[in-house]
């Protein structure tokens, strides 16, 4: 199975160090935990706000984590602290909606 973009990220954090417990408790196969890995990345992705992940996909879009973002110089970190903020206003207020958009009135 291939998982692509952002979630591909964090599906490997989890299977590298996240879930330690199942992958070395006796009696589970690896295959057993992977599934747990698995859930477990689908219930954190799914218990985020909207604001978490268009943060977390625009930092991905500029490749560095939350800790990178921190050590930046200030005049970078401002600028993409700025860049996450219009688009989250952007996002979340609905100012982007296409005026004249294509809408398939025959249904």
């Amino acid at each position: 199975m291939q998982v692509s973009g952002y979630l591909a990220s964090v599906y490997g954090q989890l299977r590298s160090g996240g879930v330690s417990s199942a992958q070395g408790s006796p009696g589970t196969s690896l295959e057993d935990s992977t599934k747990v890995s698995a859930a477990d990345a689908f219930i954190k992705e799914a218990q985020k706000t909207p604001a978490q992940r268009i943060r977390e996909e625009l930092l991905a879009r500029h490749k560095v984590s939350e800790e990178g973002l921190r050590d930046m110089p200030p005049e970078k970190r401002e600028a993409i602290e700025q860049e996450i903020a219009d688009e989250l206003k952007r996002r979340l207020t609905g100012k982007d909606d296409r005026r004249g958009a294509a809408v398939d009135m025959t249904a």
